[in-house]
C-alpha cells in the first residue's frame, strides 16, 4: 500500500496554469527577499542576522530548543523560501528589538561607539570608557533630592511634581506544566515501593500514584548506582539527581523556615538567619540518618564499602525534591516534622542565662553530662551533642561546632521536661499575642496605592494583609528615623520578611527551571540542569517589574530607587504573599511574577563564559587589581593578563566609573573582551579603535594557534558564541561568510602564512554537524515520535533527505533520472513532463542528482495517493537547474512543506520550495571560489566536502 494513503489532504480542484507557469514561479522565487514582521518589510539577510543574534541569547540562557529554533530559522531565509506560518510570539519582540537598532537581547548596544581617551593594550586603563549604571526605577523618580544649601542663605522651594499613580500589572495566571516522563523500570525496579512506605510510614498517610513511585524509586539511587547500571548518559544522566537535590534542599528550608516564623518573631535577621542554618544543619543530618536506617540509599559497589554521611543526606534531599516534583507538599512537610521532631522546637528564652547554664540548673541533682561524635571532613565537620542524666533523659544535638551541638542539645533537653515545655508553650502564646502590624494612618500616596495594589496582585484580603505589606515595603532607614510612629502601628522594618522571601524566591526558582527541565526528558547536560540562586540583581528587576520604588517608605539620607532597596521590597512581599498562600504560588500568581521566574537566565556570568571559550583555544586569563578612592566610594579596576598557547600575553582593562568590587572589575573587563571578539560577526571591525583592533587580533590569533581537537557540544559552543565564523556555517549564509572571512583575514595577515590543519577539520566536522549530526534537523525529525499524521509525515521526509544525503552517487544524468522515474510513475499515474533544458548550461553536484531523484519520487507518490495526474517542467537558468512539479487536488503545503525544508537544509547548493499547487526545485551549479581569501576558501571548501560536480554535462541525454 502507498505510505500517503490516509495522509494526503485533499483539496478543491485549482484553476488550470498557463504554459509558461515555471517562468512564473521562478520569477515569484527570485522576489522573494524581504519578509514582512508585523507590517515592516525585513530583507532576508536582516533577518538572518538577527536571528543569529537572538540565537546567541537563548544559547547564553542555556535555552537550546529556542537557539536551535532560531538557528534553523536562520537557513530558511535565503531568496525564496522562509517560514510558511507566523513567527512565535516570544521570537517577533525580541527580533523587533534588535532590528530596531536599540539593544540586542544580550544587553550590548547594537552599534558600538567609539570610545574616547583609549590607551595602548599594556596600559592600565586600556579598552573603552564605561557609562555609568542606572538603578532600577530612576525613570520613575517624582522628586528631585533637595540641593544643599550655604549658611545664612536661604533656600529656594523647588516646584514638586504632580502626583501619577504608578501602572501595575495585576493579572494573575494559572500555571501549568507539561507532564514528567517516568524514569525507565529498568532503573528504579520495585525500589520504589519501598521508598513509598518509608515515606508513609513516617509522614502518615499518602496515596502516592505510579508516577510517583517510579520517580521515588529514581531518587533513591546515588549517581555512583546510575554509573555502574549503564544507563547514565543514555536514558538517565546524573545531572537529575542534582536537580533534585537541589530542589530538596531549597523544599527543606522552606519547610524549616515557615515553621519558625509561625511560632517566633526574633528581634534581629541575624538571630533568623542563625536559627535556620542551625536547624538545616540539624534536619539534614536527621534526614540522612533516617534514610540510612529505612535502607533508603542505592549505592554502586565501590562507594558501598565505606559509604560517607552526605551519600544518604544527599539521598534524602532527593525524595524531598520528588516529593516537591509531583505535587506532595504537604507530605513533604509531615515527613520533615515527623524526622526532625527533636530539632523543631524553638531555643527556650532563658534572659541572660544560656541554655546550657539553664540546663545544668535544671538538672544538677540528676547528674547532666554530654558526649560528643563528630564526622565529616575537616573543613566542614559536623558535631553531635547527646546529653545525658543519671535518671535516664536523654536529648541529641547538631551544630558545627562543639559549643554550637551542646547548646542544641541542652535546648532539645529543656524543651522535653514539663517545666521547659510550659515555658515554650508560654513563650509561644506571648508571640502569637503580639499585636499585628496596622496600616500606616497617613501614608504617602505612593505607597498607599501600592499596597492596595499588591493586595489585588496577589489575591490579599483583609485589614491585616494591608499592614503585613505596610511592613514589607517599610525599609530600616525609614524607622529609625519614624521610630514613634513606626511603635504606634506596630510596625518594623522588612529585613526579616526579606530573609524569609529570599529562601521563598530561590525554591520557586528552582522548582520552575527543575519542572521544565525534566519535562523535556531525563537526559539534560551540564547547561540545561544548572540553576543559579537569584542574586541581588535579579530581585531588584523583580521590584522594578512589581514598581515597588514608588511605595517603599525610607529615610531622607535613603533612596528607595536603590537597587537593594529595591531587591529588599520584593522578598518581602514575596513573602508576606507566601505566607497566606504558601505552595500554591507554585500554580497560580501574579503574571508578573511568573514572568521573572521564566525569565531568569540560569547562565555563568561574563567571567565564567570567557573562561570556558579561552579554554577550549587553551588562552588563560589572570586578574590583576587595583583599588582607588576612599573607603566608602572604593574603585576597583580589574586588568586580565591574557597569555596564549604560544606563550605571548596581553592586558586587557576596564575603568568602571563607579564604586564596585572585585567581582564586579572582572565581570566589567570580562564582558567587554567578550564584546571585542563579538565585533567582526556584527561587522563592527571599522568601529574598534587601535587598542581594541590590537586586542581581536590577539584573540583571532589565539583561537587559530590554540585550536584542537573538538567534540559535538563544544562545535555547539562556538557556533553558539559565532567564534571562528561557525554561527554563518552552520546556517548556510555562504555570502556572510565570505564577507567575515574578508573582514578578519587583513587583520590576522592570513596571507603570508598557511592556515591550520585543525581549523579546516573544524569546518568540515562543523558542516557535518548541522546537515547529519544528531542535534540536526533532520536527525531530530527522524527520531520524532507520535502517531499523527504529521508526524508521520516528518519522519517519511526525513528518512527520504536521508537517502538523497547518504545514498552513493548514481551514474545517470539529471535527464536520465527524470526518464527513469516517468517510466516507473506512468503505470500509477498520468504524467507530463516538458523538457526545456540545455545541453551544457548546468553541473549539478552528485549529493542534487539524489536530490531529484527522492523530490519526484515524493510528489510522485502524493499525486498517486490523491489519484490525480502530475506534471513536471525542467528549465535551466543562469546555471541553475529549475524542476517545477505541479500537484492537482493535493494539499501540497501539507503534504511536502517538511520534505522541502529538510531538502533545503540538508544538501549543500539546494533550495526546495513550496507552493499552493507546485513544489520548485532549484539545483544551484557550484559557487565559484576564484578570488577568495584563504580563510573564505577554507571553509568553502568545507561546505562543499563530500559532494562534487559530474565530469561531463548532466544535462546530456545518457
Amino acid at each position: 500500500m502507498n505510505r500517503w494513503v490516509g495522509i494526503v489532504s485533499l483539496r478543491d480542484t485549482a484553476a488550470p496554469t498557463p504554459v509558461h507557469r515555471i517562468a512564473l514561479a521562478i520569477e515569484a522565487a527570485r522576489a522573494r527577499t524581504s519578509y514582512s514582521l508585523r507590517g515592516r518589510q525585513v530583507p532576508y539577510e536582516r533577518m538572518r542576522r538577527a536571528l543569529r543574534r537572538v540565537g546567541q541569547t537563548y544559547a547564553a540562557r542555556s535555552e537550546w530548543d529556542r537557539w536551535s529554533y532560531c538557528v534553523d530559522l536562520a537557513g530558511d531565509f535565503f531568496d525564496g523560501g522562509g517560514p510558511t506560518g507566523d513567527l512565535p510570539r516570544w521570537l517577533t519582540s525580541e527580533l523587533r528589538s534588535v532590528l530596531d537598532g536599540e539593544t540586542d537581547p544580550t544587553g550590548r548596544h547594537a552599534r558600538r561607539h567609539k570610545p574616547q581617551a583609549a590607551t595602548r593594550p599594556g596600559s592600565r586603563k586600556s579598552g573603552p570608557s564605561r557609562q555609568k549604571k542606572t538603578t532600577p526605577g530612576a525613570a520613575s523618580a517624582r522628586t528631585a533630592p533637595p540641593r544643599p544649601t550655604r549658611a545664612g542663605q536661604r533656600q529656594t522651594a523647588e516646584p514638586s511634581r504632580p502626583y501619577i499613580r504608578v501602572e501595575r500589572q495585576r493579572t494573575l495566571r494559572d500555571v501549568t506544566h507539561p507532564p514528567l516522563p517516568r524514569p525507565p523500570a529498568s532503573l528504579t525496579g520495585t525500589f520504589g515501593e519501598t521508598a513509598r512506605a518509608a515515606v508513609r510510614d513516617a509522614a502518615g498517610g499518602w496515596e502516592a500514584g505510579e508516577e510517583a513511585t517510579a520517580w521515588l524509586g529514581l531518587a533513591a539511587s546515588h549517581r555512583s548506582h546510575l554509573y555502574e547500571s549503564g544507563l547514565a548518559e543514555t536514558v538517565v544522566t546524573p545531572h537529575v539527581l542534582g536537580m533534585l537535590d537541589a530542589l530538596g534542599r531549597t523544599t527543606l528550608g522552606v519547610i524549616l523556615l515557615d515553621e519558625y516564623v509561625d511560632k517566633q518573631q526574633p528581634e534581629k535577621v541575624g538571630t533568623q538567619s542563625s536559627e535556620h542554618h542551625r536547624r538545616s544543619t540539624a534536619a539534614r543530618v536527621a534526614l540522612g540518618q533516617w534514610a540510612a536506617d529505612h535502607d533508603l540509599v542505592r549505592m554502586g559497589a565501590g562507594e558501598a564499602q565505606r559509604p560517607a554521611p552526605s551519600v544518604a543526606e544527599g539521598v534524602a534531599r532527593q525524595i524531598l525534591g520528588v516529593l516537591s516534583l509531583v505535587g506532595a507538599h504537604e507530605t513533604a512537610r509531615r515527613l520533615v516534622d515527623a524526622v526532625c521532631a527533636d530539632i523543631g522546637h524553638a531555643a527556650v528564652d532563658t534572659k541572660s542565662a544560656e541554655a546550657v547554664t539553664e540546663a545544668q540548673n535544671l538538672f544538677a541533682k540528676e547528674g547532666l553530662t554530654y558526649d560528643y561524635t563528630e564526622q565529616g571532613p575537616d573543613h566542614s565537620k559536623t558535631y553531635t551533642a547527646i546529653a545525658r542524666t543519671r535518671s535516664g533523659r536523654t536529648a541529641q544535638g547538631v551544630g558545627p561546632t562543639k559549643k554550637a551541638a551542646r547548646a542544641a542539645a541542652a535546648r532539645a533537653l529543656l524543651s522535653g521536661c514539663p517545666q521547659g515545655r510550659r515555658r515554650l508553650e508560654a513563650q509561644v502564646a506571648e508571640t502569637r499575642s503580639r499585636a499585628r502590624p496596622q496600616p500606616y494612618s497617613a501614608a504617602p500616596f505612593g505607597h498607599r496605592d501600592a499596597v492596595s495594589d499588591l493586595a489585588a496582585m496577589f489575591e490579599l484580603d483583609g485589614h491585616r494583609s494591608e499592614g503585613i505589606l505596610g511592613q514589607a515595603l517599610t525599609h530600616s532607614s525609614y524607622v529609625y528615623e519614624n521610630q514613634a510612629k513606626a511603635a504606634a502601628h506596630h510596625q518594623r522594618d522588612n529585613q526579616l520578611l526579606a530573609h524569609h522571601g529570599s529562601v521563598i524566591l530561590d525554591h520557586l526558582a528552582r522548582y520552575e527551571r527543575t519542572r521544565r527541565a525534566l519535562a523535556q526528558g531525563l537526559v539534560p547536560d551540564e547547561d540545561e540542569a544548572r540553576i543559579h540562586t537569584p542574586a541581588n540583581e535579579d530581585t531588584a528587576r523583580l521590584g522594578t517589574e512589581l514598581a515597588l520604588a514608588e511605595g517603599v517608605l525610607t529615610g531622607r539620607g535613603e533612596s528607595g530607587q536603590r537597587p537593594s532597596t529595591v531587591a529588599g521590597a520584593a522578598q518581602a512581599v514575596v513573602a508576606t504573599a507566601w505566607r497566606t498562600h504558601g505552595t500554591r504560588l507554585l500554580h497560580r500568581r501574579p503574571a508578573a511574577l511568573d514572568d521573572w521566574l521564566t525569565g531568569l537566565q540560569h547562565r555563568h556570568d561574563p567571567v565564567t563564559v570567557l573562561t570556558y571559550l579561552m579554554s577550549v583555544f587553551g588562552v588563560t586569563h589572570v586578574p590583576e587589581h587595583r583599588l582607588s578612592g576612599p573607603q566608602h566610594l572604593q574603585r576597583c579596576t580589574s586588568t586580565f593578563v591574557l597569555q596564549d598557547t604560544r606563550g605571548r600575553t596581553l592586558r586587557w582593562a576596564v575603568e568602571v566609573d563607579e564604586p564596585c568590587s572585585k567581582t564586579d572589575a572582572d565581570k566589567a573587563t570580562a564582558q567587554d573582551i567578550l564584546e571585542i571578539l563579538s565585533a567582526p560577526a556584527d561587522d563592527l571591525v571599522q568601529a574598534l579603535t587601535p587598542a581594541e583592533a590590537g586586542l581581536l587580533r590577539f584573540l583571532l590569533r589565539a583561537q587559530l594557534d590554540g585550536l584542537g581537537t573538538t567534540n559535538e557540544r563544544q562545535r555547539a559552543r562556538m557556533v553558539s558564541g559565532g567564534l571562528l565564523g561557525t554561527d554563518l556555517l552552520a546556517t548556510g549564509d555562504l555570502d556572510a561568510f565570505r564577507a567575515w572571512a574578508e573582514r578578519v583575514g587583513p587583520l590576522l595577515g592570513l596571507d603570508a602564512e598557511p592556515l591550520p590543519d585543525t581549523l579546516r577539520e573544524l569546518y568540515r566536522q562543523l558542516v557535518h554537524d548541522t546537515r547529519l549530526g544528531p542535534r540536526s534537523l533532520v536527525s531530530r525529525m527522524a527520531a520524532g515520535e507520535g502517531t499523527d499524521h504529521a508526524s508521520t509525515v516528518r519522519r517519511n521526509a526525513a528518512e527520504a533527505v536521508l537517502r538523497a544525503a547518504r545514498t552513493g552517487p548514481r551514474d545517470a544524468s539529471a535527464r536520465g533520472i527524470v526518464q527513469d522515474w516517468w517510466r516507473d510513475q506512468a503505470s500509477r499515474t498520468s504524467v507530463t513532463v516538458r523538457d526545456d533544458m540545455r545541453q551544457d548550461a548546468a553541473l549539478p553536484l552528485l549529493s542534487q542528482l539524489r536530490a531529484l531523484h527522492e523530490t519526484l519520487t515524493w510528489c510522485g507518490e502524493a499525486a498517486e495517493a490523491a489519484g490525480t495526474p502530475i506534471d513536471v517542467e525542467l528549465s535551466v537558468q543562469d546555471g541553475t537547474l529549475h524542476a517545477w512539479i505541479g500537484l492537482h487536488e493535493v494539499d501540497v503545503r501539507a503534504a511536502c512543506d517538511d520534505f522541502a525544508r529538510l531538502l533545503s537544509r540538508t544538501l549543500p547548493c539546494t533550495d526546495c520550495f513550496v507552493d499552493d499547487d507546485h513544489v520548485l526545485l532549484r539545483l544551484h551549479g557550484e559557487p565559484d571560489t576564484a578570488g577568495l581569501s584563504p580563510l573564505a576558501a577554507v571553509g568553502m571548501d568545507a561546505y562543499l566536502a563530500g559532494h562534487t560536480p559530474r565530469k561531463e554535462a548532466s544535462c546530456d541525454t545518457p
